[in-house]
């Protein structure tokens, strides 16, 4: 007789603060052992992990890495596949999110921007090919900013967002028939730091929901996409039908 099966696995990048780490907490809830991936959030990812121990029982797990160094991204997936024997689920939530004009762009800040945004999924996603179960899933974070035009101090961030939704769906055709890759591109659900209450409700005036959204909304639809064996290549929006008039 098979023993019981292994806890499903997850890594999520950029999973010690904010949106990441309330992902962390959902997958957490939900039974699955956790890898917090970091880039100088030790404190935070310490903290996270006592605190899903003492919530759940949850196992996790802490690799950190800058994503923008090229070799990080494979060694990141790794790491989490040997930390517990298996990966089920990557979520490639960190992200660079930069608000400089579009005159004042340097060369160093574009680089870095690319290679956190864009490079860093690219590999991430190469790796899971190789080691992600049977049946796994591969979630990006996308942006609904990716397809606005508008944003002149958010130019890199919104272009790399952009080439993001091509790798998603070409990563959906390679990855399968055993591995899935879809996209959750939300909207306004935690605004930037330095969004004042103005611009917040400048903002909504394009949202057919007329409110700002919540990590919640985010959630739900990551574990939609998570759970569906049938969706792949999807990129999710989930910013109150902003889509719709932009």
């Amino acid at each position: 007789m098979a023993g019981p099966a292994s806890p499903r696995t997850v890594l999520v990048t950029g999973g010690a603060r904010r949106l990441g780490a309330a992902i962390v907490r959902s997958f957490a809830e939900r039974g699955y052992r956790v890898v917090i991936h970091h880039g100088q959030s030790a404190a935070e990812a310490e903290a996270l992990a006592v605190a899903l121990r003492d919530a759940y029982g949850t196992e996790s797990r802490i690799v950190q890495a800058d994503l923008a160094e090229p070799d990080a991204p494979t060694r990141v997936v790794d790491d989490a596949a040997r930390a517990f024997g298996r990966l089920d689920v990557i979520v490639s939530s960190a992200s660079v999110m930069e608000m400089v004009p579009f005159e004042q762009v340097t060369p160093a800040q574009w680089m870095r921007t690319e290679a956190v945004n864009l490079r860093a999924p690219f590999f991430l996603m190469q790796a899971a090919a190789r080691v992600l179960e049977p049946g796994g899933v591969f979630v990006q974070m996308a942006d609904h900013l990716a397809t606005e035009i508008g944003w002149p101090r958010l130019l890199p961030h919104q272009i790399t967002k952009s080439a993001l939704a091509q790798l998603v769906r070409a990563g959906a055709d390679l990855l399968a028939p055993h591995r899935r890759v879809n996209a959750v591109a939300p909207g306004l659900v935690l605004p930037p730091e330095g969004m004042g209450e103005v611009a917040v409700t400048a903002f909504l005036r394009d949202v057919p929901l007329a409110r700002a959204g919540g990590p919640d909304d985010v959630l739900q639809a990551i574990h939609a996409l998570v759970d569906a064996p049938y969706i792949t290549g999807v990129i999710l929006p989930v910013d109150g039908g902003r889509h719709l008039r932009r």
